[in-house]
C-alpha cells in the first residue's frame, strides 16, 4: 500500500490539482455556469492518477500519454458529451468520433463564439487541457529530482487559460496571485525533500544563502518585469481570441438600407410583385412590457463604399473578435446601462418578403433564446456583433420563427444632446465622402465643434428639407438610393432637399464623418403601442459615439421632417423626364472588409510607411508574448547555474598554489559526481571517498592527488595543470556515458552547491 500510496506522492498529487483548480478558474469568463470547472476537475484526477499508476507499476514514461489517451475517449462521453443525451456516456462510435473532432476543431469553434459559451459539445476542451497538465506534472514530479521542472505543466496550462479567454477576465489578478503561491510552495517542498536526502539533516548556512539568494533575484526580477509582463494592461492583452478572425463574412447579405424604399406607403412594387409593398403589413409582433416607443434594431452599418452603407466584417475602431460578427450562446453579455427588458418576437408572413437575416433587437441585448420548429437550427448559426449590437441569421428568417431575447435600453436621456463630449475620429474610410465636405461647411456654417457642426446640419436639413417616398408624380425626381450620384443630387445647391429616411440618414452619416464625428447609420423600427410592427413603422437614424465608447441616438425626426415638397416644382435638367416607372434599386452588398478610422493627412503617409514594412501574424505575437517570456525566464535559471559552476571550476583551477589547485581540482571531481547523483560523505579520505563513487577512474585520481599532496615536494605548476588535464577528461568521460537529458541534469543539478553530508554512526563504525 505505500508503494501505491507513498506520502510524498500524495503532496505532490494534491498540490497538483489544486494548482490545476485554481488555473481552471481563468475559464470563469469564458464559459457559461460551472460545468467547465467539473470538466476540467475530472480531466485533472484522472491525469494525476494515470501518471501515478505508472510510476508505482514501474512502467515506462511513454506509458502515461498511452493512458490519457484511452481514459480522453473512455470516460470523455460522460464527462464532457452529458448534454448530448444519456448514451453519449458510453464510448460508442458516435461519442468517439465527437470528441475526436472537438479536440481537434474545438478551439476553433471556442475562439469564434461570444463569451460565456454554454459549454455543451466544448467542454471536451478544459476536460483534454486539465488531464494533459494532470498526467505531466504528476510524470515530471514522479520521475524528475528537480523542484522546479513538474511546475511547468501547472504554469504551462495557466497560461493556455489566459490565451483561450476573453480580453477582460474578472478575478485575473487573484488567480495569479493565489497560483504563484502554490507554485512556490510546491517547489520549496520539492527542494526541501531533496535536500533532506541528501544532506539528512538541516541545511548549511551555503544552502541556506544560495536559497535566499535565488529568492531575493526572483523577488527583483518579479518586481522590475511585472510592469511590462503581457496582462499588466487589460488593454495591451494578447489573448488568442483578439487575433483570430471569426470566419465570417457579413458583407455577402444585402444592406436594409438599400431597399428601405419597401416599407413607404407609395413604393411602386414591379409588376406582378405586389406582395412586396409593405408599408401596411404585419413584419413582426412584439411582445413585453414597456416596449411602447422602443427602437427595434435590424442592423447598424458603419462602411460606405460610393454606393451603399453596409456592416463591415469588423467594426471600424476595433480589433479581432470584439468587434466582429461571433457564435453566441444564450448568455451574450452581463448587463449594461439603462431598464432591463425582456421581448418576444414573432416574425409574420410579410417579413418573409424580406428574405432578410438582420434578427430585429432592441438596446444592448444579455441573453437570447429561439423558439419554434427551427430553433436549434437559427441558434446554431446564429452571430452577433458586440460592438454594433447586431445580430445575423445567416441561413435567413422565415414566417414563424420567434425568439425571447432580454436586453438593457436606454432612456431618451441618452439621446445626443449639444453637451455630450463625443469621440474624435471618423469611423469609416469612405474616400467617397470627401466631395462633400463643400456641403458639410454650407450647411454647419461656422458652428465650432464637430458635434455643434452636425447637429447644425441635421437641423438644416429638418427646417429645409421635404419628405418624399417616390411616389408617382417624384419617382423620377427623387429616386431610391443612396450612392454618391444620388446623395449629390440630394444635397445639390439650389435644389430642394428631398428623399426617404434612406438619403437623410446616409447623407447625414456622410457629412458627419467629414465633421471627424464617429457616427454609424442604423435601420430598425419604432415599436407601436399594440407592438406589431408594419412597414410604416420603419425607420433609419444615426448613432453617436461618444468618449467613453457608448451609442447615444440622433432620433430620424431630429433631422427629417415629414413635410412634403410642393408638388408643382419643376425638374431640372440633370432630372430624368421620362414617364417610365423607376423599380427600387437591386439591394446592394455592403463591401466584405471593415475599415479603420480615417486618418488625417498628416499621420497617413506615417501609415502608410509602417504598412509597407514587416508585420509578425498575431498568433506568434501571442505564442512569442506568453511563450517566450517564461523560456526566457527559465533560460536565466538554467545560465545562472551553469555560470555559476563554471566560475567555480576557473576560480579553483586558477587560485592558490599548486597544493592548493590539486586540492581544489579533487573538489570539482566529487562536485561532479554529486551532481551526476553519486552519494558521498565528508571527512572521509579521498580514496574512501573514491570508493563511495566507485568508478575507477577515480580512485586513480585519488591515489594521484595524495600522492602529490602528501609527496616529499611541493607538487610543481605542471603537476596541477596535468591533473586538471585528468579531472576534465574524467568529466567528460563521465558525461560522455549518459542521455541527453540526464547531462542536462547533471549541469544544471544543485546538488555540489550543498555542503558534504556527514557519515552516519554506523559508517563511521565501519
Amino acid at each position: 500500500m505505500n508503494r501505491l500510496l507513498p506520502r510524498e506522492a500524495l503532496v505532490d498529487g494534491g498540490l497538483l490539482l489544486v494548482l490545476g483548480f485554481v488555473a481552471s478558474f481563468g475559464f470563469r469568463d469564458t464559459f457559461n455556469g460551472w460545468s467547465y470547472l467539473v470538466a476540467a476537475g475530472a480531466g485533472l484526477v484522472l491525469g494525476i492518477l494515470l501518471a501515478h499508476l505508472a510510476k508505482a507499476l514501474d512502467k515506462p514514461a511513454v506509458l502515461v500519454a498511452v493512458f490519457a489517451v484511452v481514459a480522453f475517449f473512455l470516460f470523455g462521453g460522460a464527462i464532457a458529451l452529458h448534454s448530448d443525451g444519456p448514451l453519449a456516456a458510453l464510448p460508442l462510435p458516435g461519442t468517439l468520433t465527437e470528441l475526436a473532432d472537438q479536440s481537434v476543431h474545438g478551439w476553433k469553434d471556442l475562439l469564434t463564439t461570444l463569451a460565456p459559451v454554454d459549454g455543451g459539445p466544448l467542454l471536451t476542451l478544459p476536460y483534454l487541457m486539465g488531464l494533459v497538465a494532470g498526467a505531466l506534472g504528476m510524470a515530471l514530479a514522479g520521475r524528475v529530482r528537480s523542484p522546479w521542472v513538474p511546475a511547468l505543466a501547472p504554469v504551462a496550462y495557466l497560461a493556455a487559460v489566459i490565451l483561450l479567454g476573453i480580453q477582460t477576465p474578472t478575478r485575473l489578478r487573484t488567480i495569479g496571485i493565489a497560483f504563484a503561491a502554490l507554485v512556490v510552495v510546491w517547489i520549496a517542498v520539492r527542494a526541501r525533500r531533496t535536500q533532506r536526502r541528501a544532506v539528512q539533516g538541516s541545511a548549511s548556512w551555503r544552502s541556506r544563502g544560495l536559497a535566499a539568494l535565488l529568492v531575493a533575484g526572483a523577488a527583483v526580477a518579479a518586481v522590475s518585469v511585472a510592469p511590462v509582463l503581457p496582462g499588466a494592461d487589460a488593454h495591451q492583452r494578447v489573448v488568442l481570441r483578439s487575433v483570430v478572425v471569426p470566419p465570417f463574412d457579413v458583407g455577402q447579405y444585402p444592406s436594409p438600407l438599400a431597399s428601405f424604399r419597401r416599407f413607404t406607403k407609395e413604393y411602386r412594387a414591379p409588376q406582378g410583385k405586389e406582395d412586396e409593398k409593405l408599408y401596411d403589413r404585419e413584419l413582426l409582433r412584439v411582445e413585453g412590457d414597456h416596449l411602447e416607443g422602443a427602437l427595434l434594431r435590424f442592423a447598424a452599418l458603419d462602411q460606405y463604399d460610393g454606393t451603399v452603407w453596409g456592416a463591415a466584417n469588423q467594426a471600424p475602431g476595433t480589433s479581432g473578435a470584439a468587434g466582429s460578427f461571433q457564435r453566441v450562446g444564450e448568455v451574450i453579455r452581463d448587463g449594461g446601462p439603462g431598464r432591463e427588458v425582456t421581448a418576444k418576437v414573432t416574425l409574420a408572413d410579410a417579413f418573409s418578403e424580406l428574405r432578410d437575416v438582420w434578427l430585429p433587437t432592441t438596446g444592448s441585448v444579455t441573453d437570447l433564446e429561439f423558439g419554434g420548429s427551427r430553433a436549434e437550427d437559427l441558434a446554431e448559426t446564429f452571430r452577433y456583433n458586440l460592438a454594433t449590437d447586431t445580430g445575423v441569421v445567416p441561413q435567413g428568417l422565415v414566417a414563424g420563427d420567434s425568439y425571447t431575447f432580454t436586453a438593457h435600453v436606454p432612456g431618451e436621456e441618452e439621446r445626443v444632446t449639444a453637451g455630450l463630449s463625443v469621440a474624435s475620429g471618423n469611423l469609416s474610410e469612405d474616400r467617397a465622402g470627401v466631395q462633400f465636405q463643400p456641403v458639410a461647411q454650407r450647411w454647419g456654417g461656422d458652428a465650432g465643434s464637430g458635434l455643434e457642426q452636425v447637429l447644425k446640419i441635421a437641423q438644416h436639413m429638418q427646417s429645409v428639407g421635404r419628405y418624399t417616398d417616390g411616389g408617382a408624380e417624384n419617382s423620377a425626381q427623387y429616386p431610391a438610393g443612396h450612392s454618391v450620384n444620388r446623395l449629390s443630387k440630394f444635397s445639390a445647391e439650389g435644389e430642394q432637399i428631398a428623399g426617404d429616411d434612406e438619403q437623410y440618414a446616409a447623407m447625414l452619416n456622410l457629412l458627419a464623418t467629414q465633421a471627424g464625428v464617429p457616427a454609424r447609420v442604423v435601420v430598425g423600427a419604432k415599436v407601436p403601442a399594440d407592438g406589431i410592427v408594419k412597414g410604416k413603422d420603419m425607420r433609419a437614424w444615426l448613432e453617436i459615439r461618444d468618449t467613453g465608447g457608448v451609442w447615444h441616438e440622433l432620433p430620424t425626426e431630429a433631422f427629417m421632417s415629414r413635410e412634403r415638397p410642393p408638388e408643382d416644382q419643376p425638374p431640372t435638367q440633370q432630372e430624368l423626364t421620362s414617364g417610365e416607372i423607376i423599380p427600387p434599386p437591386v439591394p446592394v452588398r455592403p463591401p466584405a472588409g471593415g475599415g479603420d478610422p480615417l486618418a488625417t493627412d498628416d499621420n497617413r503617409h506615417g501609415n502608410q510607411e509602417h504598412e509597407g514594412g514587416f508585420t509578425l501574424p498575431g498568433w506568434l505575437v501571442a505564442v512569442l508574448v506568453y511563450g517566450g517570456i517564461p523560456v526566457l525566464l527559465a533560460g536565466a535559471v538554467v545560465g545562472g547555474i551553469v555560470g555559476a559552476k563554471a566560475w567555480r571550476r576557473n576560480r579553483r583551477r586558477t587560485r592558490g598554489a599548486p597544493a592548493v589547485r590539486l586540492t581544489a581540482a579533487w573538489r570539482e571531481v566529487l562536485d561532479a559526481a554529486r551532481d551526476l547523483g553519486h552519494g558521498v560523505s565528508a571527512r572521509r579520505t579521498r580514496r574512501e571517498q573514491a570508493v563511495q563513487i566507485g568508478l575507477p577512474a577515480v580512485a586513480d585520481l585519488a591515489r594521484s592527488a595524495d600522492r602529490h599532496v602528501f609527496g616529499r615536494t611541493d607538487p610543481t605548476d605542471e603537476a596541477a595543470a596535468s591533473y586538471w588535464n585528468q579531472v576534465d577528461q574524467l568529466r567528460s568521460e563521465l558525461l560522455s556515458g549518459l542521455g541527453r537529458w540526464q547531462r542536462v541534469r547533471a549541469r544544471v543539478s544543485l546538488a555540489s552547491f550543498r555542503r558534504l553530508p556527514r557519515p552516519d554512526a554506523q559508517e563511521a563504525t565501519a
